[in-house]
C-alpha cells in the first residue's frame, strides 16, 4: 500500500506542482533528467487534496478507498526549466532491490559442481527487464546491497525495534531545488528553493516498512510570491489511507509558525540535521524524537506486548533527551519502571511486575524537572499472560514438561540475540561514542535460570503474597552478535540432567524445593560477582512449566549425563509420590479455604484433579460457557485452561434467624 502511496505522491508533484504560474499540460521532458517519460493523466495540474466530492486523488470514502500518501513538502511548486545553467533541478526517483530477492546472493546458491547461478533477470539491460524505465532507475547489485545495509543502520541509530528489521527493497524518490508555484524569478535567483528526499523500505514480505524523509533545504513556506500564505502554507504529513486521517510530520508550534524549520531540526539529533523516521506499516507511527511542549504525543515502544511478569525492557521514541537527565516511565496504577538514554531518541526502560492483564497507559517523562508541565509523552502498553507473550523464550512444546518422566533429557531453547545487549556497552554508552548498530554491543554471556514460583497468605495486607525465587543456574550461553544473527534466531540445547549451580543449600533441596510447584526458565545476562542471584538482570522468560524434573531422590547432584534404568525408574516413581503429597498438601492449604467452600455450601471444595471432577458428576458440572464443551468467545475469565468445572450442589436462597416476615428461618 505505501509503495503506491510514495509513488501516487511522487505523480502528484509531477502533476500538480511542476508548472509555471499559468496551468498548463506537463512538458514531456519533464524527466529528462533520469530519462523517464512522464505522460499526464486526466487529472487538470494544480488538483489538491479537498476532502470532498470525488476527488481522484482522494477517493470518494467509504464507497472508495482512502489512499494512503507520503508528502514530504504538500503545496504547489514548480521545476525550473530555464535560467542558470549551473541550476539544476528536477525529480528523480530509484527502486533499490536486495540481490536475494532474485536469487543471487553471495555463497548461497552454490550448486553441486560449484559453478554460481545467475538469475537470467540480470543478464539484461533493466530497459528490457523494466519496460518503460531507463536503465538507472532500478538497482539491484552490490551497490543496492550497501545502500540498503545503511539505511537499516539508520533507523536502528534512530527507531525503537527496528533492530531486528531487514530492508529488502527502497524507493527514493528526490525534488531537488524546486520553487515556490506563484513566485517569480526573484525568489529562484535568491536560491529560495527547496532540496528533500523521501526513502521508503520495506522487507521482503511487505509486512513491516519505514520511511526516512531528508530535507536539505527548505527556501520557501508557502505556494505564494515572497512567501505570502495567503493560500496556505506548506505541510509536510502522511496521510494513513482508509480515512484514519494524516499526522503531521513535525506537530511543534515552530513547525507551525514557518514550515522551513523542517529543514533545521531533525527527529535524529545525534545523527544529522533535516532527518525524520516513522513506522508506516499498517498505521502511521512517529519514530526518532520530538520537542513537542504541548498536549499529547504518541510514543513508540517497542515491544507493546509485554510479559506481565516483568523484569524485561522495551525501547521507546518519546522526547529529545538528554543524557544528563533521568528519565521514567509511569504505568498507570503500577509502579515506575527506571530507564536508560542510549542515545538522543531511543530510551530503554526496564519494567517491573505487574500481575495484570490488559492495556496500561504510560507516560514517559524526564524524573528531575517537567514532571508537573503540560508536557505529556503518552503510549499503551499490553500486559498480558506468560503463555501469550510474543516475546517469550521458546523452550519447545510446552506439554513436554509436565511429563513424567521427561520425554527427553535434551530440550530445545531458542531465542533472537539481538534482543539482548551488553550491560557494560550500555552504561558507557555515551562515554564510548558507540553506536547501537555496533556488533560489540550484543557480545554478552547468557544465564539460564530456574525461577520457582509461590504465594502464601499474608494476614498484614490481607491477601496472597507471591514469592519469585532464583532456584538454579542451568546452563550459560554466549550471544552470538554476527550479522546472521541479526534475524536468525539462535538455537541451543537444554541438558536437564546437569545444574551448573544451586542457589539452595542442601536442606532447601530436600523441603523448600517442593513448595515451589509451577515456575519458568528465564535467559539473562550474567551479573558477574553474584553469588545468589537475588536479582536477575532483563531478559526472556519462557511460559510456566512443572519443575519435576529437579526433583531427585537422594539427593543427586546432576553431575553426571546419563542414568541407569534402575536410576531412572527410581526418580520417577519417586516423582510420582512427591507429586501426590504436593497435591494433598494444596487440598490442606487452598481446597478447603472459605474461598472455594461457600458458606451457602456444605462440603463443595475445589477438586484436586480434573479425574475427581469426571468422577463427581452432579457435585461438579461442566461450566456453561467456559468448558471443552460449551466454550465461546465469551468467556475471557478461563483463556488458555483445559477445561472448566463449577459447583452444581443446590443453595439456599433466603432465610435467617428471628421469625418474623423475611427474616424467617423457615422461609427457604
Amino acid at each position: 500500500m505505501w509503495l503506491t502511496a510514495l509513488l501516487a505522491a511522487f505523480g502528484l508533484w509531477s502533476d500538480g506542482e511542476a508548472q509555471q504560474q499559468q496551468p498548463q499540460p506537463l512538458p514531456p521532458n519533464l524527466g529528462v533528467a533520469t530519462g523517464q517519460q512522464i505522460v499526464p493523466n486526466q487529472v487538470q495540474p494544480g488538483t489538491l487534496f479537498t476532502g470532498t466530492g470525488t476527488n481522484p486523488y482522494y477517493g470518494d470514502w467509504p464507497r472508495q478507498e482512502d489512499p494512503a500518501m507520503i508528502a514530504p513538502y504538500l503545496c504547489k511548486q514548480q521545476i525550473p526549466q530555464t535560467g542558470n545553467p549551473a541550476l539544476r533541478a528536477g525529480v528523480y526517483y530509484r527502486l533499490i532491490l536486495r540481490q536475494s530477492l532474485f536469487g543471487r546472493e553471495s555463497g548461497s546458491n552454490m550448486n553441486l559442481g560449484g559453478a554460481m547461478y545467475q538469475s537470467s533477470f540480470f543478464g539484461q539491460p533493466a530497459s528490457i527487464a523494466c519496460p518503460g524505465t531507463a536503465d538507472s532507475y532500478v538497482r539491484c547489485d552490490q551497490q543496492s546491497d550497501y545502500f540498503l545495509e545503511e539505511m537499516m543502520r539508520w533507523l536502528m541509530e534512530g527507531v525503537a525495534g527496528a533492530s531486528m528489521f531487514r530492508a529488502d527493497a527502497a524507493v527514493v524518490v528526490t525534488w531537488f531545488n524546486t520553487a515556490s508555484a506563484i513566485s517569480g524569478r526573484s525568489d529562484i535567483d535568491a536560491g529560495q528553493t527547496g532540496t528533500y528526499q523521501v526513502i521508503w523500505l520495506t522487507d521482503s514480505a511487505a509486512r513491516l516498512s519505514y520511511a526516512i524523509i531528508n530535507y536539505d533545504r527548505l527556501g520557501f513556506d508557502a505556494q505564494d510570491f515572497r512567501a505570502n500564505s495567503r493560500s496556505g502554507r506548506c505541510r509536510a504529513l502522511f496521510n494513513g489511507g482508509n480515512h484514519t486521517g494524516y499526522v503531521d510530520i513535525d506537530p511543534t508550534q515552530p513547525y507551525k509558525n514557518t514550515p522551513k524549520v523542517l529543514a533545521q531540526r531533525s527527529g535524529v539529533p545525534h545523527m544529522v540535521r533535516g532527518r525524520y523516521m516513522f513506522r508506516v506499516d499498517d498505521i502511521v507511527r512517529p519514530a526518532g524524537c520530538s520537542n513537542k511542549t504541548g498536549g499529547t504525543y504518541p510514543i513508540m515502544i517497542y515491544p507493546n506486548i509485554v510479559n506481565m511478569l516483568g523484569e524485561m525492557s522495551v525501547d521507546v521514541n518519546a522526547l529529545c533527551l538528554d543524557h544528563t537527565q533521568t528519565y521514567i516511565l509511569m504505568i498507570e496504577e503500577r509502579e515506575v519502571a527506571t530507564c536508560q538514554v542510549l542515545n538522543s531518541a531511543i530510551a530503554r526502560c526496564n519494567l517491573p511486575k505487574i500481575y495484570d492483564w490488559g492495556v496500561k497507559t504510560v507516560y514517559f517523562q524526564p524524573q528531575s524537572r517537567g514532571a508537573n508541565d503540560e508536557k505529556a509523552f503518552v503510549g499503551y502498553i499490553y500486559f498480558v499472560p506468560p503463555t501469550l507473550d510474543p516475546m517469550r523464550l521458546d523452550i519447545g512444546n510446552i506439554y513436554e514438561w509436565y511429563k513424567n518422566p521427561m520425554t527427553n533429557y535434551l530440550m530445545p531453547i531458542s531465542w533472537y540475540p539481538r534482543n539482548f545487549t551488553n550491560p557494560s556497552y550500555m552504561m558507557s554508552l555515551a562515554q564510548l561514542g558507540s553506536r547501537l548498530s555496533d556488533d560489540a554491543i550484543y557480545a554478552v554471556q547468557l544465564g539460564l535460570y530456574v525461577v520457582g514460583y509461590r504465594e502464601y497468605k499474608d494476614d498484614e495486607i490481607k491477601k496472597f503474597r507471591p514469592e519469585h525465587r532464583t532456584l538454579a543456574l542451568l546452563a550459560t550461553y554466549s550471544n552470538r552478535n554476527s550479522y546472521d544473527y541479526r534475524w536468525r534466531p539462535q538455537e541451543e540445547v537444554i541438558n536437564l540432567n546437569q545444574v551448573q549451580q544451586w542457589y539452595l543449600n542442601d536442606w532447601e533441596r530436600m523441603h523448600t524445593l517442593y513448595t515451589y510447584r509451577v515456575g519458568y526458565l528465564k535467559l539473562a545476562p550474567l551479573r558477574p560477582n553474584d553469588q545468589n542471584s537475588t536479582e536477575l538482570l532483563s531478559g526472556l522468560v519462557t511460559a510456566p512449566i512443572s519443575l519435576h524434573w529437579l526433583w531427585t531422590p537422594n539427593r543427586q547432584q546432576f553431575i553426571q549425563t546419563t542414568f541407569t534404568q534402575q536410576e531412572r525408574d527410581e526418580r520417577t516413581e519417586f516423582v510420582r509420590h512427591k507429586s501426590r503429597e504436593m497435591c494433598h498438601d494444596w487440598y490442606d492449604e487452598d481446597g478447603a479455604l472459605f474461598n472455594f467452600i461457600r458458606d451457602t455450601e456444605t462440603n463443595s471444595s475445589c477438586p484436586c484433579v480434573e479425574r475427581q471432577a469426571l468422577l463427581d458428576l452432579g457435585r461438579y458440572m461442566p461450566h456453561p460457557r467456559c468448558s471443552q464443551l460449551f466454550r465461546d468467545i465469551t468467556c475471557t475469565s478461563m483463556i488458555g485452561s483445559k477445561n472448566c468445572y463449577m459447583s452444581a450442589q443446590n443453595i439456599y436462597g433466603s432465610y435467617a434467624g428471628d421469625g418474623n416476615t423475611f427474616n424467617n428461618m423457615d422461609t427457604q
